[in-house]
């Protein structure tokens, strides 16, 4: 009866919310600026271009495939970051007591779940009755499947330097001096779904520069490049998936993921670090997990199967993939060859680059046992890794640890136990190299470890702690745990992190991170420390405004530049960072956001460097019209590199800019949607970057004569 109550009651509010505002509009927008803070934390602790196209295939798959909220589903919001995992105990033990959600409204008698909370996970959830048990269906999956091409187009207008033309005999010369194909970028794909149980797809895609059917290349080239030689899309990508078809929990053949336990043993694809600071520093590993991204590196591509019944589960795995290499003769007299270095770009527009494409192969096999229970959950995982030519680098001062030879073996176990207030989780691994290194003539075992507890003594607070200690002769070739930079060796730290919500519609999100480096860095000649330290301040004025100011400071230690030295020093740095942002509705139709942001980078030599940027989005989306426009002006001063500054851009679905702003000058761009059927719809956005420090733009092939850059992009979705 009371329950009864309750359900009438909310039913009434809901009502009368709605009579006032567009809900689904206000938690599609919610969502949204979760993604763009996520994806901006992790562009500004990416050691490189971090590709971030699977972080948001996975929440637009969910956004257009709703998580039935009543059933195991649900704990893919919690890996996602949407939920956390406090929060998800609550879900479940609500539905122990009451049985299964009636209509998600009935969410906010969930303790936990606050208004923010509720208005991020509604784009992703659903109601219904279970069906994960349900035995596939030929006649169903024809029936009631979801099939989606997706085409996209993309280009920069201006002239590269790489596209300028050129002869044969001076390209033969120098030959990484020019791109073999044309400056469009091209990506097809197409995606199969039936109930999120039976999945199926292909991808297509040919980066700027890389040859495609239309371009010609010399017969003398053709003959250089050999077997490397080839026209049309560059990258081919498959998958096949299923899962909850007896006791076969989930299975792929093609290209996938896998993440298990806290990453240090095995997890490839993307992964949060500290942009999932606060609760969600603990790791959800989701196993088996199809691959439609195009992205061309850190992923499997074979055949995978997880088999489950009562608290037991098992995972075996094997891919087989050729991987880019720079490959060299190491002996003129029998020709053996070696590879000084992995290639991790996806790039092959160059003959270099070209001559480096799937230059070896790699092969792993492993698996992964696991024990659950209502509380409790334990892993055992182990793989081994073969090259077909052994990897030696190029000596260094700084590489002595990293991995050499042909063969690798990683195995760890990972646990994790949630009750009640609070959360303890960590990872135990181990690597074997049985060849030898400069630093180490006989082959032993090295060791890496993390562990973390979270409290939350109270609904509006929770703390978490986390320390780890990674050995400098750990060697891991597909782990991605949590940690400082995307290596998980030679380093040791400690994290603290606070999030709290002090009073209605506030909430703070702090975290501290001291660290240090046991060996040498490609910046520093010595052991070296540093820390990082952040703030987050956010609040709901009310369901149409919310704002946060943020405050960042990371201190770490590099090589001095003095030229009157011998040697180079260590010396610190720091870079400060202070972000306004404020979002707000005008309206139904208009939604606007500004954003300010300074930056201050300083050496201990006493050397200074300042940013700044400013912008102003203004979005025009009307709920009765098939058409939505985008659009946003910025300006950013920041002299140098090391001042610069990350500033997500909306972009046409399924891609993502996240471009680093440095110089001087001012930066545009309009996006437009248009639904020309039910099916069928068109994005289009069109950039601009105009300098006002500079007559030329970038370096070596990417070089611009001129202040200005101009982006376009073109995509076409059709949903059947």
């Amino acid at each position: 009866m009371k329950r009864l109550v309750l359900i009438i009651l909310s039913l009434l509010a809901v009502s009368f919310a709605k009579a006032q505002i567009a809900v689904d509009t206000l938690s599609t927008e919610a969502l949204n600026q979760l993604l763009i803070e996520q994806v901006e934390r992790l562009a500004e602790d990416s050691d490189d271009d971090a590709d971030f196209e699977e972080l948001l295939d996975n929440y637009i798959f969910f956004s257009e495939n709703p998580v039935n909220i009543n059933s195991d589903e649900v704990m893919q919001l919690v890996e996602l970051r949407l939920l956390s995992v406090f929060q998800y105990e609550e879900l479940q033990k609500y539905r122990r007591y009451y049985g299964d959600f009636m209509f998600v409204d009935e969410l906010e008698m969930v303790e936990g779940f606050d208004e923010q909370t509720l208005a991020i996970i509604k784009p992703v959830i659903c109601i219904e009755k279970d069906k994960s048990k349900d035995k596939l269906n030929l006649k169903n999956m024809g029936r009631y499947g979801k099939h989606q091409i997706v085409g996209r187009y993309e280009q920069i207008l201006e002239k590269q330097q790489g596209y300028a033309p050129i002869d044969d005999s001076s390209l033969l010369a120098k030959p990484n001096s020019r791109y073999l194909g044309s400056p469009q970028k091209y990506q097809l794909k197409y995606t199969y779904n039936y109930r999120n149980k039976f999945r199926a797809g292909f991808v297509l895609e040919k980066d700027a520069g890389e040859m495609f059917f239309t371009d010609k290349v010399s017969d003398t080239i053709q003959k250089l490049l050999g077997k490397n030689y080839r026209k049309g899309f560059d990258f081919v990508g498959f998958h096949l998936y299923a899962k909850d078809i007896g006791i076969v929990k989930a299975a792929v053949l093609g290209d996938y993921q896998l993440s298990f336990g806290q990453g240090l043993t095995l997890w490839s694809g993307m992964s949060f670090g500290k942009a999932g600071a606060g609760s969600s520093v603990m790791k959800q590993g989701r196993g088996i997990t199809p691959k439609g991204s195009a992205s061309e590196y850190s992923f499997m591509r074979g055949a995978a199967v997880t088999l489950g019944g009562g608290p037991f589960s098992g995972t075996v795995f094997y891919s087989n993939r050729w991987i880019d290499a720079n490959v060299s003769v190491a002996d003129s007299l029998d020709e053996a060859e070696l590879v000084s270095s992995l290639q991790e770009t996806g790039y092959h527009r160059t003959i270099g680059e070209l001559q480096d494409r799937h230059a070896i192969r790699q092969q792993v096999v492993g698996g992964h046992l696991a024990f659950a229970i209502a509380h409790f959950e334990v892993g055992y995982t182990a793989h081994h890794t073969w090259l077909s030519t052994p990897l030696q680098l190029k000596p260094s001062h700084y590489n002595q640890f990293y991995f050499q030879g042909q063969k690798l073996t990683n195995q760890g176990i990972d646990f994790k136990y949630v009750k009640g207030k609070f959360a303890v989780f960590g990872e135990a691994s181990m690597s074997y190299n049985p060849d030898t290194t400069a630093f180490q003539t006989t082959p032993r075992p090295a060791f890496a470890g993390l562990l973390g507890i979270t409290v939350k003594p109270a609904g509006y607070l929770n703390f978490t702690m986390l320390y780890r200690d990674y050995g400098k002769t750990y060697q891991n070739l597909l782990g991605n745990a949590f940690g400082e930079g995307s290596r998980n060796q030679g380093q040791r730290g400690i994290y603290l992190g606070v999030e709290a919500a002090p009073a209605p519609y506030w909430n703070i999100l702090a975290y501290a991170d001291h660290f240090q480096f046991t060996w040498l860095t490609s910046q520093v000649n010595a052991p070296s420390r540093g820390h990082d330290y952040y703030l987050r301040i956010s609040h709901s004025f009310n369901r149409r405004t919310q704002a946060y100011l943020q405050f960042r400071s990371k201190t770490k230690m590099k090589n001095s530049t003095d030229a009157f030295v011998f040697s180079h020093y260590p010396i610190f740095y720091t870079k400060n960072a202070v972000r306004f942002n404020i979002n707000y509705q005008i309206g139904h139709d208009f939604h606007f956001s500004n954003k300010a942001e300074y930056a201050h980078y300083r050496n201990d030599d006493g050397t200074n460097e300042h940013g700044y940027f400013l912008c102003q989005d203004i979005a025009y989306k009307p709920e009765d019209k098939p058409f939505s426009l985008t659009f946003r002006y910025a300006i950013f001063d920041a002299k140098d590199y090391n001042a610069r500054i990350y500033a997500y851009e909306n972009d046409v679905l399924y891609s993502f800019s996240v471009p680093a702003l440095y110089g001087k000058g001012m930066r545009f761009y309009l996006l437009g949607k248009v639904k020309l059927f039910n099916s069928l719809t068109l994005y289009a956005r069109i950039g601009r970057t105009i300098y006002s420090d500079r007559d030329e733009i970038g370096s070596g092939l990417t070089l611009i004569e001129g202040n200005h850059k101009t982006d376009l992009k073109v995509e076409m979705i059709w949903k059947m």
